[in-house]
């Protein structure tokens, strides 16, 4: 006899896109009223029966005492293959079973363990190629951000504006992709992963015309603007949640983090001597050939994920067959599409006031891409002429010191098989998910960011090693990696199908920051000078050291507290 499990319904963390909505997990105070569970008398769907219909009376659901509630849904799906051969047939090679009618008389069905269309069900190597993919596309999101700034001097230059306002196309971009995903996260829930991917990527690679094309710089601006807001449909994170479970997303979550952090510094290496030799225009050309080819391989070899999509398309079918009462679970959700906005707007802002844990990964979250597209500010100045740094006239050169990020980074995610094997010891100790144990690594990790910071401030004198720098920031870059990968795990862990409105809180103060200091950064290291600059900010990450210690040590006591963790608290995915 088919074994089933009750499907979970997925919902999709954000990322750099981090951001969704839970319309399968309603709050308390958003709550639908609640569907009545009727006895079961099998609904025909619209097809005769070849049996007599079974007496609702004598399947009705067991109490508590007798059977708990997977036994009875697994009952009355058995019962249907003496009462409806026809739609229990169905029902098996579509990959669900029979759950419950509700108040309604719809029948609901839901998933089974064994589904191989379930694409947590997917082959494990399946599973990484999607997610690798997933992660290489927000990779090039990302790496388009810097990449620009390649082209900056020449900008301003052709245009006769100062730095500064060549400065603003870099935030704008960073700004649309802090507020793009705030009113499109629904988009995936009504028409799922793949039509989103497909039309956003169209519209990002479209928009590297008229940026090659551009007359001016106002057209520069709007169009990066735009490029920042489509790009940030590219849900990565979503994707990892539709694949992966809590205690087996730990590598997936990995590799989505490492692309968020090489992203944008591989922008200036891969872009580097683009305008030297073509002029800048040229490196939206590139861009234009190179994200055009990807949205073929998006639509050959990115398939659908959400489940809630995969299960509507079952019903679907199934009613075209003829059983018209058939339905999935999410189906039933009475919740219009104006208030699924409404709370994807409202929901992130509630999380960053009320939930300590997210302001806190919000803070920490936000200071670290600061960094990150400062850095696209700072480095010319550190290894470009003037300013008291090593004074190099070469651009393409310069751009490629943006490689010791990428190292650095790369460095840690090989020390990620021993942060899995801690979060499982911990979690097998427990017998159910241990958050705090994802925040272990970056405990030591997050040290290298203020002294890789103080490394690269007194060793960024023109008479010193270029290399001793270098090794400075790559150890920045060890320290980005660490606290970002226990962001994303540690909050998905410890919010459940709520991860989605706490990570879109984190990820929007992320970019919002990411927006503000570059524009900041050349007036800051000009006047201070690149080494006292460097040292500020490393004084600035002593202070955030505490925050991954306080989280390990207290925050199962946070969580406790907290009406959205609780109701996750001890629960596994």
């Amino acid at each position: 006899m088919l074994k089933h499990s009750e499907n979970k319904l997925n919902s999709s963390p954000p990322s750099p896109s981090l951001t969704a909505v839970e319309p399968s997990h309603p709050t308390p105070e958003d709550k639908p009223a609640k569907l009545g569970v009727q006895p079961i008398s099998l609904a025909t769907g619209g097809v005769p029966r070849t049996t007599s219909p079974i007496n609702p009376a004598s399947i009705a659901y067991p109490s508590s005492n007798t059977k708990p509630p997977e036994q009875a849904e697994k009952y009355e799906h058995e019962q249907l293959e003496k009462s409806n051969p026809g739609l229990f047939q169905a029902l098996e090679e579509a990959g669900v079973y029979f759950a419950y009618r509700d108040a309604e008389g719809s029948d609901i069905i839901r998933s089974t363990k064994e589904d191989k269309r379930n694409p947590r069900n997917y082959p494990k190597w399946k599973r990484y190629l999607i997610v690798g993919l997933a992660s290489w596309l927000n990779n090039l999101v990302c790496l388009c951000v810097s990449g620009y700034s390649t082209g900056a001097g020449q900008i301003a230059e052709e245009f006769n504006v100062s730095a500064e306002v060549v400065t603003v196309g870099l935030s704008l971009y960073v700004l649309g992709f802090a507020i793009g995903p705030l009113f499109t996260a629904p988009l995936s829930e009504f028409f799922g992963r793949r039509p989103v991917y497909l039309v956003s990527w169209f519209i990002f690679t479209c928009f590297q015309i008229p940026l090659a094309l551009a007359p001016n710089i106002g057209t520069v601006l709007v169009c990066r603007f735009i490029q920042g807001f489509s790009g940030s449909l590219a849900n990565t994170g979503g994707v990892v949640h539709d694949l992966f479970g809590i205690r087996e997303c730990g590598l997936a979550v990995a590799i989505y983090a490492l692309s968020s952090v090489d992203g944008p510094p591989l922008g200036n290496v891969v872009s580097a001597f683009i305008p030297p030799a073509k002029g800048w225009r040229w490196n939206f050309w590139v861009y234009l050939i190179i994200f055009g080819a990807h949205w073929f391989i998006i639509f050959f070899f990115l398939p659908e994920t959400r489940d809630t999509i995969i299960m509507s398309r079952k019903s679907q079918a199934l009613r075209a067959q003829g059983f018209t009462n058939v339905y999935a679970d999410h189906e039933k959700d009475k919740r219009k599409p104006g208030y699924i906005y409404k709370t994807s707007l409202y929901r992130p802002w509630l999380f960053l006031v009320k939930e300590r844990i997210v302001t806190l990964s919000a803070l920490i979250n936000g200071y670290v891409y600061g960094m990150i597209f400062l850095s696209n500010e700072a480095f010319p100045l550190i290894f470009g002429p003037g300013n008291n740094g090593h004074d190099w006239d070469n651009t393409g050169l310069v751009n490629l010191t943006f490689g010791a990020y990428v190292v650095g980074a790369v460095i840690a995610f090989a020390f990620h098989p021993m942060q899995e094997r801690f979060y499982q010891k911990r979690s097998t100790e427990t017998g159910t998910p241990n958050p705090e144990a994802r925040w272990w690594i970056s405990l030591y990790g997050i040290w290298l960011m203020p002294l890789g910071l103080m490394i690269s401030a007194w060793t960024s004198y023109a008479y010193l090693p270029w290399i001793a720098p270098l090794i400075g920031f790559a150890c920045v870059g060890f320290g980005f990696f660490c606290i970002i990968n226990a962001i994303l795990t540690y909050v998905v862990d410890g919010y459940g199908h709520y991860a989605s409105s706490a990570l879109a809180g984190v990820v929007f103060v992320r970019n919002i920051v990411g927006a503000i200091f570059p524009l900041f950064g050349r007036q800051m290291f000009e006047r201070l000078g690149n080494q006292w600059a460097l040292f500020l900010l490393s004084m600035l990450s002593f202070l955030l050291v505490s925050i991954p210690f306080f989280l390990y040590r207290r925050g199962a006591k946070v969580r406790a507290k907290s009406p959205y963790c609780a109701e996750n608290f001890g629960k596994s995915d």
